[in-house]
């Protein structure tokens, strides 16, 4: 009998151990989660930056296109 309950013992030591990793999984998949949500924000906010300096670009490129037809139109 005595070695039932020691291998009693041992399923539930293996089962509390398995509940534990599975709990620190679900801690690191909600962490992962969270990143990737910190990501994608962040690669939006870049987005946005990369098509602000696009326009600004257009800007400037417009401004010197001006700029040079009345330079040439003045000599």
């Amino acid at each position: 009998m005595a070695f039932i309950e020691e291998r009693i013992d041992t399923v539930e030591t293996d089962i509390a151990e398995i509940k534990d990793r599975l709990g620190n999984i679900e801690t690191s998949v909600g962490l992962l989660q969270n990143s990737m949500a910190n990501l994608e924000e962040t690669q939006a906010l870049m987005r946005d930056d990369v098509a602000d300096l696009k326009a600004g670009q257009m800007e400037i490129r417009d401004l010197l296109a001006r700029v040079v037809a009345r330079l040439e139109g003045v000599q």
